[in-house]
């Protein structure tokens, strides 16, 4: 029972990551998918690569990012690190945006990014209660989500959900993407586990993501900004959607600010400030908007994604051969 519990609160950390604002909001649904052959070519993309790098770390015992670049690139894992932190701020800054055009747009405040700014709050506390706060957290907001999906798809009506010609590669991109941001998570969990629970893990979250994104697609009118929630009017659903992106908002962040923490407290050991650091940075760059960091960031992302990769499979074939 010990060992089940264990692979569905691994999963369910895996999946909280990729299920934030942008997922739930169907921008991302609209930029990276359009239809249902290219949610199973991110199902197999998403598995293939979260599997290598997992079982990498497992079998070089790499439980932070800082170890695993240290295996990947020796003397030159500096450089990468750097190149992981300025992922994984890139990845706050765009959820951050995200909360902010999302819940702005279903309950309007002020022109302040004061839910950007409310959402950097909660994940700095979030951040300091570690990995089993964000655990509980991320099978919190899972939960919230299927309720949030099954809801919309029992009310809505008339959406216009015809299929978007997404170029295949687009999936791809988000796959990488996903595995690159949850990457401060996933060392842990993966070091933590055995090969069969690697394996078993990685399918279970490659299935529930694309579970989810086939049950989004008819959700999505693709005619809008955002596709799933932008026709949202009752007050009670409107209350429960905010509270829904909230959550899945802060599990994102809290897995991309855990690699930048590490980082700036090997430098001035000051964790409330380093917090502060990333925050408030990060709140100043989302003012560039939503739509501009999913175009823009998410391939930057990939594009390290694919680095990580690929060092990942020669490292992996070099020991075998030895």
């Amino acid at each position: 029972m010990k060992k089940v519990t264990k692979i569905l609160g691994d999963v369910a950390v895996a999946v909280g990551c990729c299920i934030g604002v942008g997922f739930l909001s169907g921008k991302e649904a609209q930029v990276f998918f359009g239809n249902k052959i290219n949610v199973a070519i991110f199902a197999v993309a998403f598995f293939a690569i979260t599997y290598a790098v997992r079982e990498y770390c497992r079998k070089q015992s790499c439980l932070t990012i800082g170890e695993l670049s240290g295996s990947l690139f020796g003397k030159h894992s500096t450089l990468f690190n750097i190149c992981i932190s300025l992922c994984a701020f890139v990845c706050i800054v765009t959820v951050l945006a995200g909360v902010e055009q999302c819940v702005s747009q279903l309950f309007y405040v002020s022109k302040l990014p004061l839910y950007a700014f409310a959402t950097a709050v909660i994940s700095a506390i979030l951040l300091k209660l570690g990995l089993k706060a964000l655990k509980i957290t991320n099978a919190l907001a899972v939960v919230m989500a299927i309720i949030l999906i099954i809801v919309l798809l029992c009310t809505s009506k008339g959406q216009n959900t015809e299929n978007l010609q997404v170029p295949f590669y687009q999936p791809i991109v988000y796959a990488l993407f996903s595995v690159t941001m949850s990457l401060g998570v996933i060392t842990q969990l993966a070091s933590e586990s055995t090969k069969k629970e690697n394996l078993i893990a990685s399918l279970i979250a490659s299935g529930v993501l694309a579970a989810f994104l086939i049950a989004l697609l008819p959700l999505c009118d693709m005619t809008l900004n955002l596709p799933t929630i932008g026709k949202i009017s009752h007050p009670m659903l409107i209350f429960y959607t905010i509270i829904t992106l909230l959550l899945s908002a802060v599990t994102g962040i809290v897995a991309n600010a855990l690699p930048i923490l590490q980082q700036l407290n090997s430098v001035t050991q000051d964790e409330t400030l380093n917090c502060a650091l990333i925050f408030l940075a990060a709140l100043a760059f989302s003012m560039f908007g939503f739509d501009f960091a999913v175009k823009f960031g998410y391939l930057f992302v990939s594009v390290v994604g694919v680095v990580i990769l690929v060092s990942t499979l020669t490292k992996r074939t070099q020991l075998i051969k030895k």
